[in-house]
């Protein structure tokens, strides 16, 4: 397994925001190659070749990212099924950072996905093509209401308590919001910062997993997302 984090530790951050679990799993994405028979093929290839390849000493792990028709991807069906195995306290808390990918628009739609690895921190970036009132919608929205803090409990029986907060950012593109989520592994603090933010007819977000022990992951989802809207703007025009 590529990842850097222990597999327990990954799946539990990854219930904070289950869009990134599969990405935090050992059986994650299979290499870059589109499916041949995937109608959305050619046009998720072309959001790949907008992908950062590197972001400072963070670089790309292709054996950890993929492109495709969204809902075909092996990282949103991994997703799908972790969702299946967990039971959180509060259910609409599941989805609380990432309400969209459940969207008919998004699940149809030719999407790139990229995994850096940075020292004991993953970032993850996705890139969508989608309606333009689509991507408008879904960074216009908020998590459910009393998500701030909710409790999960895995196939294991164990059970970790999250704690969410919305982050304050510059704007990136044509509009954009961010999100922390805290839990703790064996006393150990683990930090998922998700931003998410729409480009035209696009939509990116940003992840990135890890202890924070720089406390430098508000600074990192933002910049990453700078530099990828300059590649987007670039290589997509």
């Amino acid at each position: 397994m590529e990842h850097p984090l222990p597999a327990r530790r990954a799946t539990a951050a990854a219930l904070a925001a289950v869009a990134l679990a599969a990405a935090t799993a050992c059986g994650g994405a299979q290499g870059d190659d589109s499916d041949s028979g995937d109608p959305r093929a050619d046009e998720a290839q072309r959001l790949h070749k907008a992908q950062l390849v590197q972001f400072e000493e963070a670089k790309v792990v292709p054996q950890r990212s993929e492109a495709g028709t969204y809902a075909e991807l092996s990282t949103t069906k991994q997703t799908d099924k972790l969702r299946k195995t967990a039971e959180l306290d509060k259910p609409q808390c599941m989805d609380a950072t990432n309400q969209w990918a459940d969207l008919p628009e998004v699940r149809k739609a030719p999407t790139s996905l990229a995994t850096f690895a940075r020292g004991d921190d993953t970032i993850t970036h996705t890139l969508i093509e989608v309606p333009e009132e689509t991507a408008e919608e879904v960074v216009s929205a908020s998590p459910p209401e009393g998500c701030d803090s909710y409790k999960a409990t895995i196939k294991d029986g164990s059970t970790t308590s999250y704690r969410l907060q919305e982050v304050e950012v510059e704007e990136i593109a044509d509009g954009s919001r961010a999100f922390a989520v805290e839990t703790a592994i064996g006393g150990e603090k683990v930090w998922l910062y998700r931003l998410v933010y729409r480009n035209g007819g696009y939509l990116g977000t940003t992840a990135v997993l890890g202890p924070d022990s720089e406390k430098d992951y508000r600074e990192t989802v933002s910049a990453f997302s700078r530099a990828a809207v300059e590649r987007e703007d670039k290589l997509l025009a």
